[in-house]
C-alpha cells in the first residue's frame, strides 16, 4: 500500500479509498432519481481525478473496476463505461467520444507468457476504441485490440484482433458480421 501511495501521491490516494469504499457502491445513475444522478456525479468527480485524462462530459457505472490503473484510462467526450465493467493490466486504455458500453464489459491489456510448462511473466498491450463505438453487455476485449470508429460489438464477444471502421463483429472470437453503411 505505501508503493502504491508513493507512486500516485496522496490526492490520488484519498480519490481510490473514496472511491472503492464508497463510489462504487452507490446506487446506479439512472435510478432513484437525485439519489441516482448524485451517485454518477460523485463517481465522476474522483474518476477526473483518478484517470489520465477525460472529457467533460462522461459516466462510470456502479461496480466499474480498474484496480489502481485508473492513471492508464483516458476518456473522451460522452464516453460511457458500462456498470460492473472491469478494466486490468498494465496497458494503456483509451476510449474515444461517443462510446456507449453495455454491463460486465471486460478489458485485459495483458496477459500471461506461457513457454511450455513455464510461466514467464506478462505481456501488456494497449486497448483503443475510437469514437462513436457501441459494445455490448458482457464484451471482452483482450489487449493489443483496436476498435474503429463507428463499429459495433456484439454482446458476449471476444474481441481478439482489431475491429476495422464501420464495422459490425460478434461471435468468440468476435468476426465481421457486416459493415455499417453510411445511409443507415
Amino acid at each position: 500500500m505505501l508503493a502504491k501511495l508513493r507512486k500516485h501521491g496522496l490526492k490520488r490516494a484519498v480519490a481510490y479509498l473514496l472511491y472503492f469504499g464508497v463510489a462504487f457502491h452507490l446506487p446506479y445513475e439512472t435510478r432513484w432519481a437525485g439519489v441516482g444522478r448524485l451517485s454518477g456525479h460523485i463517481r465522476r468527480s474522483l474518476c477526473r481525478i483518478l484517470f489520465k485524462k477525460t472529457g467533460r462530459e462522461f459516466s462510470v457505472g456502479k461496480h466499474v473496476d480498474f484496480d489502481f490503473l485508473g492513471h492508464l484510462i483516458t476518456l473522451g467526450e460522452r464516453a460511457n463505461i458500462g456498470n460492473h465493467a472491469w478494466i486490468r493490466g498494465g496497458g494503456q486504455v483509451i476510449l474515444g467520444n461517443d462510446i456507449m458500453m453495455g454491463e460486465f464489459a471486460l478489458i485485459y491489456t495483458q496477459d500471461h507468457k506461457i513457454h511450455g510448462q513455464e510461466y514467464d511473466g506478462y505481456t501488456i498491450g494497449d486497448v483503443t476504441i475510437g469514437n462513436n463505438v457501441w459494445i455490448g453487455g458482457r464484451v471482452t476485449i483482450l489487449k493489443g485490440v483496436t476498435i474503429g470508429d463507428n463499429a459495433v460489438v456484439g454482446a458476449g464477444s471476444v474481441v481478439t484482433k482489431n475491429v476495422p471502421m464501420n464495422a459490425v463483429v460478434a461471435g468468440n472470437p468476435a468476426r465481421i458480421i457486416r459493415m455499417r453503411l453510411d445511409s443507415e
